[in-house]
């Protein structure tokens, strides 16, 4: 949260004569005397509670007054310590949405009406005026609202208020009066901009403020401006995966990298407004090096600049050939071909040869090489004159470990002869040809994140473990951030088993977890994933706090003189979950803690169980509540075979004063979070507290019957007796 600069925190002293004398005698007090509270409300026009800042000045002896002391105030609530005196107070608000005034309802430190603090004050309430306001919407690239950061009015050069972007992309800014004011836009994790789409305060579109709202609609931000541009060798022909870095401000180091694609086009995005120099580097070493444009370092290379959220296209090069890559074929002791598993050659791929000595861990590195873009590598220093060694066999492993275009599977690395490790890995004799190794490719998933409200998904984040292992299989785990539309696309997993969690990244969480499919881990769907494919259709909506997948239950006896206990019920997410518990009868807590004490002050009255769960920032509620508390009734439960027989009594209570119905329910299964599944399997009325019903469907083996006792009156409770009956054969 900003706080606003203006009105009284800017002034440190003000001198008023006036207005003091005409009140009446300063106050003046000792030094060091013990402080007192003042205290008042202060609101808008509607009630509203005011979210702003209070400030005291102190008068003295010869009629002046300075800023003494202030308070933040929350929720509107005042409450300042001050030694006693005489003072004059300032109200203003946070976001400029009401007026600032002096109390009482005065214009300024002169008007405004002096209080002789001499013990605890209380002021009257203060009451703010709207003030000139201007809200809007702040939404980004794909028309999706923004989540935190602010906008901030501005008049002169000088900053006046700001305002908080809400969860749903709203905002809602002011000032003390009407006028001209530019509004800059600062939303956590894009390009700040002045309105409209302006890069300076100088050039900002003004907006005016008055009596009448302005409203400004949808305000879009992006993440940065684009440099794009494409490369060839000097024939014109594409050049896939050269390396691409952007030199900012004169920077020695690079701010953003990009390889090429198989149309040897690159595409930084993202980037931030800035004076920008480009180097060109082939990770293959096949084509020599250079910088935009064609120069041979960064003291002499074009300065390119980059605006806002511009775009700046057209970063060509044509490279040329470096002499020093061409192999002799005469003198390679061996060579092959890297592919993928789509049969696509892996240019720039790192392949290194393994010495095969007869003692295990006594291997060596004997020499290393990349693939060019045909994917093939070539030794030309493994054979004995060269190497100083009588090795004739060697192990191949290939790696690739270059940046891959987004949407493009990884390449997984491989040995030759299929292995993932160098015991595995099959010897390669010298000299040889077609020691070819193929990589297998990674896969993915993908899907689009929605929210079911208005509330901006910005911040929300894709995690991916191992079905089996669960969190806990940590080689396995992937993560994916969402893109301005809400979508992600995984591409770097290995083929296997997954369950995928939806969890809320922001600095202000309030989404709650959630697995795959709307549930939690233990029940998750588990996503398959193969090599070369995605799966997809991962979607989700989520919704605001943490969330019951089964309610929570009040067990015990809810009678008077009883005792009941809470049970948590099933969230989206367990582990770590914490748990408070209210009790709350007509709204009101009467307790806390996992159980309650069942007294007689809660007779005829329904008791209400709260449990509070939160976990990493998030939090959620789920209720649950009790029949009315009345007296507890003496129930028996007799079967023989397929009849049942129920009888209700109490002392000194005559039996025809028992009367309601009996309803027997059979438990067929429970639910995936272990709630039982019911099936209605007789009923009965009851009369003179006794009912008899004829239980259908029971099964042969164990039933699990709850008959449930619905009682008229009030003055007893219900009841639930739980049985199991069983049946030898059919």
């Amino acid at each position: 949260m900003q706080i606003s600069s203006t009105g009284a925190r800017r002034r440190l002293s003000s001198i008023v004569a006036a207005g003091a004398l005409a009140t009446g005698v300063l106050a003046i007090a000792p030094a060091s005397a013990a402080p007192v509270g003042v205290t008042t409300t202060v609101t808008d026009s509607a009630g509203n509670p005011v979210e702003g800042y209070v400030t005291a000045y102190l008068g003295t002896s010869d009629g002046s007054y300075y800023s003494a002391s202030g308070q933040y105030l929350a929720d509107g609530r005042m409450n300042l310590p001050l030694e006693p005196g005489t003072y004059k107070f300032e109200f203003e608000s946070i976001d400029g949405t009401v007026a600032s005034e002096f109390y009482t309802d005065k214009a300024d430190l002169a008007s405004a009406d002096a209080v002789a603090v001499t013990g605890p004050t209380a002021l009257a309430p203060v009451v703010l005026a709207p003030a000139p306001t201007a809200t809007g919407r702040v939404v980004n690239a794909a028309g999706r609202p923004v989540r935190a950061g602010s906008v901030s009015l501005h008049a002169g050069g000088s900053f006046v208020s700001s305002a908080r972007i809400e969860r749903d992309g709203t905002f809602r800014v002011g000032a003390s009066v009407a006028g001209s004011y530019k509004l800059r836009v600062n939303a956590s994790n894009y390009a700040q901009e002045w309105y409209a789409n302006k890069t300076t305060q100088e050039t900002a579109d003004a907006i005016t403020l008055g009596a009448t709202p302005l409203a400004l609609g949808d305000i879009g931000v992006s993440r940065g401006g684009v440099l794009t541009g494409r490369l060839t060798n000097t024939a014109g022909t594409p050049l896939e995966r050269v390396e691409v870095e952007a030199y900012r401000n004169g920077s020695p180091y690079s701010s953003y990298s990009d390889l090429t694609d198989s149309n040897g086009v690159f595409r930084i995005d993202r980037a931030m407004e800035g004076v920008y120099k480009i180097r060109f580097t082939d990770p293959v070493g096949q084509f020599a090096g250079e910088w935009f444009a064609d120069k041979a370092d960064q003291a002499t290379a074009t300065e390119l600049v980059l605006n806002g959220d511009a775009t700046v296209a057209g970063i060509d090069a044509a490279l040329a050939d470096d002499p020093s890559f061409t192999v002799d074929p005469a003198t390679v002791d061996l060579s092959g071909t890297v592919t993928d598993s789509a049969g696509a050659p892996v240019i720039g791929a790192q392949v290194v040869a393994w010495s095969t000595p007869l003692k295990s861990g006594d291997e060596r590195r004997a020499a290393y090489s990349v693939t060019n873009r045909a994917g093939q590598y070539a030794f030309t220093d493994l054979d004995p004159d060269s190497s100083g060694s009588s090795e004739n066999q060697y192990k191949i492993q290939v790696e690739d470990t270059l940046d891959r275009e987004d949407g493009q599977y990884h390449r997984l690395g491989r040995w030759y002869g299929g292995g993932q490790s160098f015991a595995a890995a099959a010897p390669a004799p010298v000299p040889a040809a077609g020691v070819n190794v193929t990589l297998p490719l990674t896969g993915g998933i993908s899907g689009t994140v929605t929210a079911g409200s208005t509330l901006s998904t910005d911040g929300v984040a894709v995690q991916v473990v191992e079905a089996k292992d669960g969190p806990i299989g940590l080689e396995n785990v992937g993560f994916a951030s969402l893109e301005d539309d809400g979508t992600f696309d995984m591409t770097a997993l290995k083929p296997g088993d997954y369950k995928v969690l939806f969890v809320d990244g922001g600095s202000d969480r309030f989404f709650g977890p959630e697995w795959y499919d709307d549930t939690n881990f233990a029940n998750a769907k588990v996503v398959r994933v193969s090599s070369g494919k995605t799966a997809t259709g991962i979607d989700a909506t989520l919704e605001e706090g943490m969330r019951a997948l089964r309610k929570p239950e009040i067990k015990g006896s809810p009678y008077l003189g009883g005792k009941v206990r809470a049970t948590t019920g099933a969230w989206t997410l367990d582990g770590d979950t914490t748990y408070q518990y209210a009790w709350m009868v007509k709204d009101e807590i009467v307790g806390q803690g996992r159980t309650l004490k069942v007294t007689k002050k809660f007779k005829g009255e329904r008791i209400t169980l709260r449990v509070t769960a939160s976990n990493d920032g998030v939090t959620g509620n789920a209720m649950v509540t009790s029949q009315k508390i009345a007296k507890k009734p003496k129930v028996k439960v007799a079967v023989n075979g397929a009849r049942a027989k129920v009888s209700v009594s109490a002392k000194k209570v005559k039996a025809a004063k028992f009367k309601g119905s009996v309803v027997a329910k059979k438990i067929v299964r429970t639910d995936e979070f272990g709630a039982p599944v019911y099936k209605k399997i007789g009923k009965a009325k009851l009369r003179n507290g006794k009912a008899s019903l004829t239980l259908k469907k029971l099964t042969k083996g164990k039933n699990k019957v709850v008959f449930l006792i619905t009682l008229k009156g009030g003055k007893y409770g219900d009841a639930e007796v739980a049985r199991t009956i069983k049946v030898k054969k059919r």
